[in-house]
């Protein structure tokens, strides 16, 4: 991969808008010209992360994470800066004349022959999908409305019988052993044999799109199992995977939203009525892995499980997860008790699409469910019901929901519910609560608060920055000394300065963080003003002299030579007069 240029990566800078970027990942509250949010870098309740969409860059007020959007990215992610910049390029809509491979290198010989075989085995499937042999299979697929373009884009393929998928491998010299662990064939007594023999075979891949298995659907109705799938070997890994994430991650940020479904069929069923957004888990049973992989997507789940008594059970356990990771999501309100392909059978693309327009919160799910679970007529099971439901109810986040929902469970139950008031709003309702930390303070006045002033003003515009060259040129502290060199540097190149930008060109993580505290300055100008400007360098001036005029004190103390002491009383006076100098210019 080539390397990036300064001007690309300025250029994905200037596209990207940070508070779009940080919205895919966080939810924002607009306050005034910033925005709020939870900050994801420490454990946050109250919203302390402040975005600027004017200067580009975030900024925590508890725990002093910030940067610009590259800097977000990374971190959130953990991924490194060069692959931050892709991803945003990608949010942007800004084509890049190369492309960034981030699959892991597989480094295990044994691991690289298991993709290759799979990779080699759907090329040989997809082929045998348009041989003659395959014709009935292929008129199969058109009825069931899966297009040429469904068949291109999922690589769907078809197995002959006979063993031809083990001829085919072992011609390419595949190993035996490498065939059996990838969980192509088996060891029979009359040989190696298909495990997928006379099926149609649609690939499995990784998260990274790497190939490790299939799952694959009977020709012959008289075969026992509809559909069988690769068996747990050392690439595929059934909890580890999600159906159609490497194509769909994408897919599903841009339409702001991913559906879940059980299994291959139901994303193919989603894809004839246009939405290339679905993923599947393959099953029913949700894992942590697979948790962690929609969370990463970082868009809300719609869940659209079939709606048998399965579906519905498997809905409630992944509801649970999500509440608990805090994954947003809203579930399809099944009422057919089929899956997506059999609405489409049935009813309809049309009503498959209305289907799935129609969705129901995690609460009025549970009501409905919970209500087939429990007797109400049983007081045991009613007051069991009550309970879950309070719970739940109870961690809402809008006050509004919450009574609403409560008042709909007393009339159900006939029990007194009420919304639960959180015990720390109850103490802060008798105890006076202390003010709350900031990681940013800043003197309001003296040397701290002149040196905030210069730089403040040199970010604001070059015509400070001069002025600072000229008639002061540095500061005593060693950060900020540092930070106004930068500034320097970078308007010898740029009439205006973009803090975002700027902060992509320090490497010092303390000036970095300077720069940050300095761009969120609670009392920072808009625009440069000479006159306070001036006064805070004569300010600066002046407190440099005055420890020069320690300095000749002691020193001075320290002399025995009368000459001497006559030479260092006249530098003293000299440097009093400027230091008066200075503190008058400041003055007026």
């Amino acid at each position: 991969m080539a390397r990036l240029s300064e001007q690309e990566i300025s250029q994905i800078r200037a596209k990207a808008d940070i508070v779009d970027v940080i919205g895919r990942y966080v939810p924002l509250t607009r306050k005034g010209k910033s925005y709020k949010c939870v900050c994801p870098f420490h454990d946050d309740h109250d919203p302390s992360m402040s975005i600027a969409a004017d200067k580009q860059i975030y900024k925590c007020f508890v725990c002093g994470a910030g940067g610009n959007v590259f800097m977000f990215v990374q971190n959130y992610e953990k991924i490194s800066f060069i692959e931050a910049v892709y991803k945003v390029a990608e949010y942007a809509g800004v084509t890049l004349e190369h492309t960034l491979d981030v699959t892991p290198r597989i480094k295990d010989p044994h691991l690289q022959a298991l993709h290759k075989a799979c990779r080699e085995a759907i090329e040989f499937t997809h082929y045998q999908l348009d041989t003659l042999d395959a014709k009935n299979v292929k008129e199969y697929l058109m009825r069931r409305n899966i297009t040429e373009e469904i068949i291109k884009r999922f690589e769907i393929g078809y197995n002959p019988m006979d063993d031809a998928l083990y001829r085919f491998l072992h011609a390419k010299k595949h190993a035996d052993d490498d065939l059996v662990s990838a969980g192509l064939v088996r060891v029979t007594s009359l040989g190696m044999k298909d495990v997928f023999s006379h099926r149609i075979m649609i690939p499995i891949h990784d998260e990274f799109g790497e190939p490790v298995g299939f799952t694959a659907r009977r020709v012959a109705e008289n075969e026992e199992a509809k559909y069988i799938n690769t068996t747990e070997t050392d690439i595929y890994k059934k909890g580890n995977l999600i159906f159609n994430y490497h194509r769909a991650k994408q897919e599903a940020r841009k339409a702001k939203k991913a559906y879940l479904v059980e299994g291959a069929m139901d994303v193919l069923a989603l894809e004839k009525v246009e939405l290339h957004n679905a993923v599947a888990t393959l099953g029913t049973a949700m894992t942590k892995e697979q948790l962690r992989l929609l969370q990463l997507l970082h868009v809300p789940i719609v869940v659209c499980y079939d709606g048998d008594k399965a579906g519905r059970n498997a809905t409630y356990k992944f509801g649970k997860m999500a509440r608990e990771a805090q994954l947003p999501f809203e579930i399809v309100d099944n009422k057919y008790g089929l899956d997506p392909d059999e609405v489409i059978d049935v009813y309809g693309k049309d009503e498959l699409r209305a289907l799935l327009d129609k969705t129901i919160s995690w609460i009025d799910f549970l009501f409905e469910y919970l209500l087939g679970r429990y007797n109400l007529d049983n007081y045991s099971q009613k007051k069991e019901f009550a309970q879950e439901m309070a719970l739940e109810i109870q961690a809402l986040q809008d006050d509004f929901e919450k009574q609403s929902y409560f008042i709909r469970l007393r009339e159900l139950t006939e029990f007194d519910m009420q919304v639960e008031q959180p015990k720390e709003e109850r103490r802060a309702i008798h105890q006076p609560q202390p003010p709350r930390q900031s990681f940013l303070t800043f003197p309001k006045s003296g040397r701290s608060h002149a040196e905030h002033e210069i730089l403040s003003q040199m970010l604001n515009g070059i015509a400070a920055s001069n002025l600072f060259k000229e008639e002061l040129g540095f500061l005593k502290d060693d950060t900020g000394n540092k930070l106004a060199m930068y500034i320097i540097d970078y308007y010898r190149t740029h009439t205006t300065l973009a803090v975002a930008e700027l902060l992509d060109v320090i490497r010092e993580e303390d000036v970095k963080a300077l720069l940050l505290e300095i761009a969120n300055w609670e009392l920072a100008r808009e625009d440069v003003d000479m006159a306070v400007l001036q006064e805070a360098i004569a300010k600066e001036k002046s407190c440099f002299l005055d420890d020069k005029i320690q300095l000749l004190n002691k020193k001075i103390r320290s002399v025995n030579d009368p000459m001497e002491k006559a030479k260092l009383a006249v530098e003293k006076n000299q440097l009093i007069k400027e230091r008066e100098e200075w503190r008058s210019a400041g003055r007026k």
